[in-house]
């Protein structure tokens, strides 16, 4: 009998080409011996038809389909959102070690997912998160457009240096210390916040694989590195100001050994460049990286733009 709740929580914005088959691969999973699996998706400021698919599946799947909707836009603020519900169910006296995430666009590989997140973190109660390994969709169909060919050789690269690193895409963490991250309330690379607090604390899991959906060609993944980095920038700036206020980052003092230290864990990006086979990979992996340095340009001058405007206020936190 399951004594113990394993949430998943999928943040949810206008994702209703994707968001059914996300929810049924997580309940295809076989959960681990005491636990039940729930699925909880909070669908923040949607205009489409998410809230409607994810209603008819709670029906369909009665107590491991939960809806939590917002008019709120941001996935931080979604993220908040999910942590109280989640409080309020642990203060009911149900048991909740583990949240797992998982973006709407993702979805687990193989049926063993879950019980390997529980069985890492019970193998080591220091540990603090696991990253799951991410890996494109283009390795599971027969594209062989420049973007494709792009995410096949970066992927690769990642394989060779063996990067640390946590994913928004898809990561487990304990719940004692999700409540500890503290994010803020407006929209920026929140998977780098966590990554940062919890330095030294965190494990890559190459057995646990989500797949993500790609962009189709480069103009669409141009917009889509512009928008990380615009997250990025930010992250960046909100990380100096906490620092000036004197705020403690890492949220432990001592990391876990070399191999939980967030970065590259084998080398160095050039010596992993050279070390692809075959001038075609080496190719795409710089063009890749052409692609960031332009997106990156394209970021500061939208950040520019709305910091002299004064739209946004980076500093304001709500919690």
């Amino acid at each position: 009998m399951s004594s113990k709740l394993l949430p998943i929580a999928i943040i949810a914005h206008n994702e209703e080409k994707v968001i059914e088959k996300s929810i049924e691969s997580v309940l295809s999973q076989n959960a681990p011996f005491g636990y039940s699996a729930k699925v909880l998706v909070v669908a923040n400021g949607c205009s489409d038809k998410t809230e409607e698919i994810v209603q008819w599946l709670e029906q369909q799947n009665p107590n491991r389909v939960v809806l939590v909707a917002t008019t709120e836009k941001g996935k931080t603020r979604a993220i908040n959102k999910a942590i109280s519900y989640f409080d309020q169910i642990s203060n009911n006296d149900v048991p909740i070690p583990y949240v797992i995430f998982l973006d709407a666009d993702c979805e687990f590989i193989g049926k063993e997912a879950l019980i390997n997140f529980v069985k890492r973190f019970e193998e080591n109660r220091e540990l603090c998160a696991i990253a799951a390994d991410c890996v494109p969709d283009v390795f599971f169909n027969s594209r062989k457009d420049m973007t494709a060919e792009v995410y096949r050789a970066t992927y690769r690269l990642g394989e060779s240096l063996k990067i640390n690193s946590i994913s928004g895409m898809g990561y487990g963490i304990r719940f004692d210390v999700l409540k500890k991250i503290n994010f803020p309330e407006f929209q920026f690379a929140e998977d780098m916040y966590v990554s940062h607090r919890l330095h030294g604390r965190f494990l890559k899991d190459r057995n646990i694989q989500i797949v993500f959906k790609t962009t189709s060609d480069l103009r669409g993944e141009i917009n889509r590195r512009t928008r990380q980095e615009i997250s990025t920038q930010r992250y960046h700036e909100y990380y100096s100001y906490l620092k000036k206020r004197g705020v403690r980052i890492k949220l432990f003092e001592e990391s876990l050994g070399d191999d939980y230290e967030w970065g590259a864990m084998n080398g160095n990006t050039v010596k992993a460049w050279l070390g692809l086979k075959g001038v075609k990979s080496k190719f795409f992996v710089t063009l890749y990286y052409l692609i960031r340095i332009y997106a990156r340009m394209k970021a500061y001058r939208a950040l520019k733009k709305i910091r002299k405007n004064e739209e946004l206020d980076y500093w304001k936190v709500l919690r």
